[in-house]
């Protein structure tokens, strides 16, 4: 036996080390720099795509939408009208939330102790979960990857009671593997607990439960894996896998959950981003080569009669080299010289026929993306009904996350109340000219004596029910209104339009037409 190991037996010494080590749960080589790797690669896997892998990948789309989510984390962060057309989307979303009780029914339901009760543990809730802010991310991350897992976290703080998240989970770890009447549902690979430096500590406590069972107390056997058993006994495991439940936490968002293809709905977009790079390389070779010029002519010969031989110069050329670069230092680095002096002599310069081509490029691929594309790039005027109809297109493509949202308001805030349940409704578009509309519509209905409960008008207003109810409450005990403000407005007064100007109500931006815009614009100095 040869006393010589090899390198790769070395390797497999340290692997099975480091094997024992995280299994035992005694790994303790942390650092900062760890940490922060794990945590970039939570959501990260990019990947510098071609044309022609880009073209690849969508003609193999069910196979390859790994390779596209990489892809689509690669441009994001390269190209910018890219990234901006993404949030387009995402930012789109206002998430004005409305709320209504299911199970009560008589004024006696509304007046009683435990709706009271009920709707304080709601309130709670809604102040200690950033729904606005979780939500949103969710929304950037399946733009991104096509399906966002998660996992709803709860966490007491001492004396601040408890505090509400939703955790990023390890995208590549995470896979879809069956549906509820409420969402998706996915299991997750325990392998990722065997990477070094990873603290399962940092995650719900069900998860170091499922890796004991799978790593530490099993014998290595397949455990009960059945895709269609309820949510309260998910606790199959299969090899790493093991299943997670939405009792536990885990939820997933996905833009279009009735197809369970996680390619990313900007993926198509990709080819065209890609292109712009190249053509902005194009134009810019040709603006470099646009800024030189060439002076030349002809250099003079001597007659056939005073040459001794045939193309005799009638400039030596020690004395054309002295001109050429006397002439050369006055005309600087961009003008190029053939030689001096000449005859017939010409200016040559390259002549862009074609000079908005990287503009126009920008634009079209924008115009693919979007339909604000030119609120996203553009070098001229979007009326305002363009506008608007780009923006409601954008909002209905992803208003649907709007019902995933609202499927987990009520799945885990009506596990908190005991006797009275409620519905949650996401509303609302963040462009101004949508909550006017909507708060015009309560305002009629209003008028009509048909008065909506608040959540209803925090909604129309962009502000938290909880938060508008309280302000409520506050300004009538304080007595603000007496004190500080006439609210009532005097019927009989004359309309003085918004801005204290005589004549008939200003029209709003979205019913002009173009030349009404242009008029508007020049009366207000834009």
């Amino acid at each position: 036996m040869s006393d010589c190991i090899s390198k790769q037996d070395v390797q497999d010494v340290i692997d099975f080390a480091q094997a024992i080590a995280a299994v035992s749960g005694e790994y303790g080589m942390y650092s900062p720099m760890m940490s922060n790797q794990l945590l970039q690669s939570l959501n990260n896997n990019p990947r510098i795509p071609t044309l022609e892998s880009i073209q690849d990948a969508l003609g193999k789309y069910k196979e390859d939408a790994g390779t596209l989510q990489s892809y689509m984390d690669f441009m994001s962060n390269y190209d910018m009208v890219f990234k901006r057309t993404m949030y387009s989307y995402a930012n789109v979303l206002a998430f004005d939330l409305s709320m209504t009780c299911i199970n009560a029914y008589s004024q006696q339901d509304y007046k009683s102790e435990e709706y009271e009760e009920d709707k304080k543990r709601v309130y709670d809730f809604l102040d200690k979960f950033r729904y606005k802010d979780e939500f949103r991310k969710c929304v950037v991350e399946v733009l991104l990857h096509g399906v966002y897992f998660t996992w709803f976290r709860k966490t007491k703080w001492k004396n601040q009671g408890m505090k509400y998240a939703l955790q990023v989970m390890p995208q590549r770890y995470c896979m879809l593997t069956g549906y509820w009447e409420k969402g998706l549902l996915y299991d997750f690979d325990y392998s990722y607990f065997l990477n070094p430096g990873v603290d399962i500590n940092g995650f719900d406590p069900s998860m170091a439960k499922m890796y004991r069972q799978m790593f530490v107390d099993g014998d290595g056997r397949l455990y009960n894996y059945r895709p269609t058993t309820p949510l309260n006994k998910r606790t199959g495991k299969y090899a790493y896998w093991g299943q997670t439940s939405p009792e536990d936490g885990a939820w997933v968002v996905k833009l279009n959950p009735e197809n369970f293809n996680t390619t990313p709905y900007l993926a198509p977009f990709l080819k065209d981003a890609i292109t712009s790079a190249e053509i902005q390389k194009l134009q810019r070779d040709k603006d470099i080569i646009g800024a030189s010029a060439i002076l030349a002519g002809e250099i003079r010969l001597f007659d056939s009669a005073k040459s001794q031989k045939a193309n005799q110069f009638a400039i030596d050329p020690k004395t054309l080299g002295g001109f050429m670069a006397k002439a050369k230092a006055g005309l600087g680095s961009l003008l190029k010289i053939a030689a001096l002096p000449l005859e017939n002599t010409k200016f040559y310069q390259f002549t862009d026929s074609n000079s908005d081509m990287y503009e126009n490029t920008l634009a079209t691929t924008a115009g693919v993306g979007s339909g604000i594309s030119r609120v996203i790039y553009s070098s001229d005027r979007m009326s305002n009904a363009e506008i608007e109809a780009g923006i409601i297109d954008q909002y209905n493509t992803m208003k649907p996350l709007y019902y995933q949202f609202e499927n987990f308001l009520d799945f885990f805030v009506n596990k908190l109340t005991k006797k009275y349940k409620f519905h949650f409704t996401l509303d609302g578009c963040s462009y101004p000219f949508e909550r006017e509309k909507r708060f015009d519509k309560l305002t009629k209905l209003a008028d009509k004596g048909l008065v909506m409960n608040s959540s209803q008008w925090a909604s129309a207003i962009g502000i938290e029910p909880q938060v508008f109810e309280r302000s409520l409450a506050e300004s009538k005990y304080t007595e603000w209104v007496e004190e500080y403000s006439q609210m009532l407005m005097n019927v009989n007064t004359a309309n003085a339009g918004s801005a204290g100007e005589a004549g008939r109500p200003k029209k709003e931006d979205g019913s002009l037409s173009d030349s009404g815009e242009l008029n508007r614009d020049s009366e207000e100095g834009i």
